[in-house]
Protein backbone atom coordinates (compact mmCIF):
# COMPACT_ATOMS: atom_id res chain seq x y z
CA UNK A 1 0.00 0.00 0.00
CA UNK A 2 1.32 3.44 -0.84
CA UNK A 3 1.60 6.48 1.53
CA UNK A 4 -1.38 8.34 -0.13
CA UNK A 5 -3.74 5.01 0.60
CA UNK A 6 -2.16 4.92 3.91
CA UNK A 7 -3.56 8.68 4.24
CA UNK A 8 -6.59 7.74 2.49
CA UNK A 9 -7.53 4.56 4.45
CA UNK A 10 -6.54 5.62 7.68
CA UNK A 11 -8.81 3.82 10.67
CA UNK A 12 -9.31 7.82 11.72
CA UNK A 13 -11.04 8.46 8.90
CA UNK A 14 -14.48 8.59 10.11
CA UNK A 15 -13.44 11.16 12.71
CA UNK A 16 -12.79 13.43 9.84
CA UNK A 17 -15.75 12.87 7.52
CA UNK A 18 -17.28 16.07 8.97
CA UNK A 19 -15.04 18.54 8.06
CA UNK A 20 -14.37 18.94 4.47
CA UNK A 21 -11.82 21.04 5.38
CA UNK A 22 -9.84 18.20 6.75
CA UNK A 23 -10.71 16.28 3.40
CA UNK A 24 -9.20 18.74 1.24
CA UNK A 25 -6.15 18.75 3.76
CA UNK A 26 -5.67 14.72 3.10
CA UNK A 27 -6.20 15.22 -0.83
CA UNK A 28 -3.21 17.98 -0.82
CA UNK A 29 -1.33 15.78 1.09
CA UNK A 30 -1.94 12.96 -1.02
CA UNK A 31 -0.96 14.46 -4.41
CA UNK A 32 2.07 16.48 -2.57
CA UNK A 33 3.23 12.47 -1.81
CA UNK A 34 2.06 11.37 -5.53
CA UNK A 35 4.55 14.67 -6.48
CA UNK A 36 7.42 14.11 -4.37
CA UNK A 37 7.25 17.66 -2.77
CA UNK A 38 10.23 17.98 -0.21
CA UNK A 39 9.55 16.01 2.68
CA UNK A 40 9.41 18.64 5.15
CA UNK A 41 6.27 19.62 4.11
CA UNK A 42 4.81 16.45 3.63
CA UNK A 43 5.99 16.02 7.34
CA UNK A 44 4.50 19.20 8.37
CA UNK A 45 1.03 17.98 6.60
CA UNK A 46 0.90 14.99 8.30
CA UNK A 47 2.06 16.20 11.41
CA UNK A 48 -1.11 18.75 11.43
CA UNK A 49 -3.66 16.42 10.37
CA UNK A 50 -2.06 13.84 14.08
CA UNK A 51 -3.14 17.27 15.74
CA UNK A 52 -6.67 15.99 14.30
CA UNK A 53 -6.91 13.00 15.84
CA UNK A 54 -5.23 14.15 18.87
CA UNK A 55 -7.65 16.96 19.82
CA UNK A 56 -10.21 13.75 19.55
CA UNK A 57 -8.89 11.73 21.72
CA UNK A 58 -8.28 14.41 24.16
CA UNK A 59 -11.80 15.46 23.83
CA UNK A 60 -13.12 12.06 24.31
CA UNK A 61 -10.55 11.17 27.34
CA UNK A 62 -12.65 14.60 29.20
CA UNK A 63 -15.83 13.12 28.45
CA UNK A 64 -17.83 10.91 30.46
CA UNK A 65 -17.77 7.07 29.41
CA UNK A 66 -21.02 5.66 27.92
CA UNK A 67 -23.27 3.23 29.66
CA UNK A 68 -22.71 -0.57 28.84
CA UNK A 69 -25.76 -0.73 26.95
CA UNK A 70 -25.26 2.22 25.31
CA UNK A 71 -21.31 0.54 24.37
CA UNK A 72 -23.31 -2.76 22.94
CA UNK A 73 -25.50 -0.44 20.89
CA UNK A 74 -22.64 1.10 18.58
CA UNK A 75 -20.67 -2.00 18.91
CA UNK A 76 -24.01 -4.20 17.48
CA UNK A 77 -24.66 -1.39 15.10
CA UNK A 78 -21.59 -0.97 13.27
CA UNK A 79 -21.25 -4.83 12.78
CA UNK A 80 -24.97 -5.17 11.92
CA UNK A 81 -25.41 -6.62 8.50
CA UNK A 82 -27.60 -3.87 7.13
CA UNK A 83 -26.98 -3.95 3.68
CA UNK A 84 -28.17 -7.81 3.90
CA UNK A 85 -31.37 -7.01 6.19
CA UNK A 86 -32.42 -4.58 3.16
CA UNK A 87 -31.61 -6.89 0.33
CA UNK A 88 -33.86 -9.70 2.57
CA UNK A 89 -36.78 -7.26 2.98
CA UNK A 90 -36.81 -6.92 6.24
CA UNK A 91 -35.17 -3.50 7.20
CA UNK A 92 -36.60 -0.67 5.11
CA UNK A 93 -33.34 1.28 3.96
CA UNK A 94 -29.74 -0.33 3.93
CA UNK A 95 -28.45 2.04 7.00
CA UNK A 96 -25.29 3.37 7.78
CA UNK A 97 -23.70 2.64 11.04
CA UNK A 98 -22.05 6.44 10.56
CA UNK A 99 -25.65 7.38 11.41
CA UNK A 100 -25.49 6.51 15.00
CA UNK A 101 -25.12 9.56 17.63
CA UNK A 102 -22.00 8.03 19.49
CA UNK A 103 -20.15 8.50 22.77
CA UNK A 104 -19.79 12.14 22.12
CA UNK A 105 -22.63 13.57 21.10
CA UNK A 106 -24.79 11.22 23.70
CA UNK A 107 -22.95 12.56 26.36
CA UNK A 108 -23.71 15.72 25.20
CA UNK A 109 -27.85 15.11 25.05
CA UNK A 110 -27.73 13.39 28.16
CA UNK A 111 -26.05 16.35 29.71
CA UNK A 112 -28.22 18.75 27.87
CA UNK A 113 -31.25 16.82 29.40
CA UNK A 114 -29.80 16.85 33.09
CA UNK A 115 -28.86 20.72 32.94
CA UNK A 116 -32.19 21.48 31.66
CA UNK A 117 -34.24 19.05 34.65
CA UNK A 118 -36.35 17.67 31.54
CA UNK A 119 -38.70 15.03 32.24
CA UNK A 120 -39.92 14.36 28.84
CA UNK A 121 -38.05 13.98 25.24
CA UNK A 122 -38.84 13.66 22.29
CA UNK A 123 -36.81 11.92 20.02
CA UNK A 124 -36.85 12.04 15.77
CA UNK A 125 -35.72 9.27 14.20
CA UNK A 126 -34.43 6.55 15.90
CA UNK A 127 -32.22 4.27 14.25
CA UNK A 128 -30.83 2.19 16.81
CA UNK A 129 -31.55 4.09 20.24
CA UNK A 130 -28.66 5.14 21.03
CA UNK A 131 -29.61 8.63 21.38
CA UNK A 132 -32.82 7.87 23.21
CA UNK A 133 -31.18 5.90 25.73
CA UNK A 134 -28.37 8.14 26.59
CA UNK A 135 -31.09 10.76 27.07
CA UNK A 136 -33.28 8.27 29.44
CA UNK A 137 -30.30 8.23 31.19
CA UNK A 138 -30.55 11.22 32.29
CA UNK A 139 -34.21 11.82 33.57
CA UNK A 140 -35.81 11.37 36.64
CA UNK A 141 -37.95 8.14 37.72
CA UNK A 142 -41.23 8.90 36.25
CA UNK A 143 -39.25 10.79 33.05
CA UNK A 144 -40.74 9.43 29.44
CA UNK A 145 -38.49 9.45 26.43
CA UNK A 146 -40.96 8.84 23.00
CA UNK A 147 -39.03 7.83 19.72
CA UNK A 148 -40.30 7.93 16.59
CA UNK A 149 -39.04 5.74 13.47
CA UNK A 150 -40.65 4.50 9.93
CA UNK A 151 -39.15 1.07 10.37
CA UNK A 152 -40.52 -1.81 12.38
CA UNK A 153 -37.56 -3.86 12.34
CA UNK A 154 -36.32 -0.90 14.20
CA UNK A 155 -38.54 -1.50 16.96
CA UNK A 156 -37.74 -5.20 16.97
CA UNK A 157 -33.91 -4.64 17.17
CA UNK A 158 -33.89 -1.80 19.58
CA UNK A 159 -36.33 -3.01 22.55
CA UNK A 160 -34.29 -6.24 23.72
CA UNK A 161 -31.47 -3.31 24.36
CA UNK A 162 -33.84 -1.02 26.05
CA UNK A 163 -35.59 -3.77 28.16
CA UNK A 164 -32.07 -4.74 29.56
CA UNK A 165 -31.36 -0.89 30.63
CA UNK A 166 -32.32 -0.01 34.06
CA UNK A 167 -33.27 3.54 32.09
CA UNK A 168 -35.57 1.05 29.28
CA UNK A 169 -38.72 1.59 31.05
CA UNK A 170 -38.72 5.18 30.37
CA UNK A 171 -38.61 4.83 26.51
CA UNK A 172 -41.52 4.49 24.27
CA UNK A 173 -41.28 3.53 20.81
CA UNK A 174 -44.04 5.19 18.21
CA UNK A 175 -43.75 3.38 14.56
CA UNK A 176 -44.43 5.74 11.63
CA UNK A 177 -44.25 8.92 10.07
CA UNK A 178 -42.69 11.54 12.08
CA UNK A 179 -44.94 14.16 10.75
CA UNK A 180 -47.87 12.26 11.94
CA UNK A 181 -47.25 11.15 15.07
CA UNK A 182 -45.98 14.41 16.14
CA UNK A 183 -49.32 15.77 14.95
CA UNK A 184 -50.93 12.83 17.03
CA UNK A 185 -49.19 14.42 19.92
CA UNK A 186 -50.12 17.91 19.63
CA UNK A 187 -53.81 16.42 19.42
CA UNK A 188 -53.13 14.07 22.77
CA UNK A 189 -51.61 17.52 24.21
CA UNK A 190 -48.26 16.13 24.79
CA UNK A 191 -45.41 18.63 25.21
CA UNK A 192 -41.97 17.94 25.55
CA UNK A 193 -38.84 19.45 27.15
CA UNK A 194 -36.61 18.75 24.76
CA UNK A 195 -37.20 17.38 21.63
CA UNK A 196 -34.18 16.07 19.42
CA UNK A 197 -34.44 15.91 15.61
CA UNK A 198 -32.12 13.34 13.22
CA UNK A 199 -34.41 12.50 10.71
CA UNK A 200 -36.29 13.28 7.61
CA UNK A 201 -34.39 17.05 7.12
CA UNK A 202 -37.46 17.97 4.52
CA UNK A 203 -39.77 18.35 6.87
CA UNK A 204 -37.68 19.76 9.67
CA UNK A 205 -39.78 23.27 8.91
CA UNK A 206 -42.77 21.25 9.74
CA UNK A 207 -41.17 20.12 12.94
CA UNK A 208 -40.57 23.78 14.00
CA UNK A 209 -44.08 24.69 13.22
CA UNK A 210 -45.27 22.08 15.55
CA UNK A 211 -43.19 22.84 18.55
CA UNK A 212 -43.43 26.77 18.38
CA UNK A 213 -47.27 26.87 16.74
CA UNK A 214 -48.58 24.21 17.93
CA UNK A 215 -47.58 23.97 21.72
CA UNK A 216 -45.75 20.74 21.15
CA UNK A 217 -42.58 22.15 23.05
CA UNK A 218 -42.81 23.13 26.68
CA UNK A 219 -42.30 26.18 28.43
CA UNK A 220 -38.46 26.86 28.51
CA UNK A 221 -38.22 24.18 26.06
CA UNK A 222 -34.93 23.25 23.87
CA UNK A 223 -35.01 21.94 19.97
CA UNK A 224 -31.83 20.25 19.53
CA UNK A 225 -30.75 19.63 15.31
CA UNK A 226 -28.34 17.09 14.60
CA UNK A 227 -26.52 17.25 11.49
CA UNK A 228 -26.41 21.26 11.25
CA UNK A 229 -23.51 21.49 9.39
CA UNK A 230 -24.72 18.81 6.74
CA UNK A 231 -21.25 17.36 6.04
CA UNK A 232 -20.36 20.91 4.68
CA UNK A 233 -22.89 21.05 2.53
CA UNK A 234 -25.05 23.66 4.38
CA UNK A 235 -22.18 26.84 4.31
CA UNK A 236 -19.87 25.83 1.16
CA UNK A 237 -20.19 27.27 -1.81
CA UNK A 238 -22.63 25.91 -4.85
CA UNK A 239 -24.34 26.60 -7.67
CA UNK A 240 -27.27 24.64 -7.11
CA UNK A 241 -30.07 24.91 -5.29
CA UNK A 242 -30.53 25.09 -1.62
CA UNK A 243 -31.23 21.18 -0.65
CA UNK A 244 -34.37 21.31 2.53
CA UNK A 245 -31.21 21.26 5.12
CA UNK A 246 -29.65 24.63 4.11
CA UNK A 247 -33.19 25.95 3.71
CA UNK A 248 -34.01 24.98 7.27
CA UNK A 249 -30.82 26.54 8.32
CA UNK A 250 -32.17 30.57 6.55
CA UNK A 251 -35.53 29.69 8.22
CA UNK A 252 -33.98 29.38 11.56
CA UNK A 253 -31.53 32.11 10.84
CA UNK A 254 -34.77 34.49 9.94
CA UNK A 255 -36.50 33.90 12.44
CA UNK A 256 -36.53 36.49 14.68
CA UNK A 257 -38.64 34.92 17.85
CA UNK A 258 -35.75 32.01 17.87
CA UNK A 259 -32.25 32.06 20.02
CA UNK A 260 -30.22 29.78 18.98
CA UNK A 261 -26.47 28.39 18.83
CA UNK A 262 -24.70 26.04 16.59
CA UNK A 263 -22.48 23.83 18.48
CA UNK A 264 -19.14 22.55 16.49
CA UNK A 265 -19.66 18.98 17.66
CA UNK A 266 -19.56 16.06 15.51
CA UNK A 267 -21.49 17.28 12.47
CA UNK A 268 -22.94 20.20 14.10
CA UNK A 269 -25.58 20.56 17.04
CA UNK A 270 -28.22 23.17 16.78
CA UNK A 271 -30.23 24.24 20.00
CA UNK A 272 -32.77 26.68 19.17
CA UNK A 273 -34.94 27.81 22.12
CA UNK A 274 -37.87 30.39 22.67
CA UNK A 275 -36.03 34.58 22.33
CA UNK A 276 -38.27 35.57 25.16
CA UNK A 277 -37.10 32.53 27.50
CA UNK A 278 -33.42 33.32 27.13
CA UNK A 279 -33.08 37.30 26.92
CA UNK A 280 -34.41 39.13 29.62
CA UNK A 281 -35.54 42.05 30.48
CA UNK A 282 -33.16 43.98 33.03
CA UNK A 283 -36.11 43.86 35.61
CA UNK A 284 -37.06 40.37 35.32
Amino acid sequence: MTDTENIMSSPAQPRRRYDPAIEEFQKVLGRAIAANVDPEVIEGLKRALSYVDMREDYTLECTSQESDTCRRIRETTMSHPWTELKEQGKALRDYNPRMLSGPLAGQFLKSLVSGQRARRVLDVGMYTGYSALSMAEALPAGGEVITLDMDPFLQQHNQPFFDSSPHGAKISIRIGRALDTMRELVKEGQKFDIIFLDAEKSEYIDYLKLAFDEGLLSENGTIVVDNAYRHGSNYLPSDSPPDASRLFGRHVTNDARLHKVLVPLRDGILLIRRLNEVERDAGQ
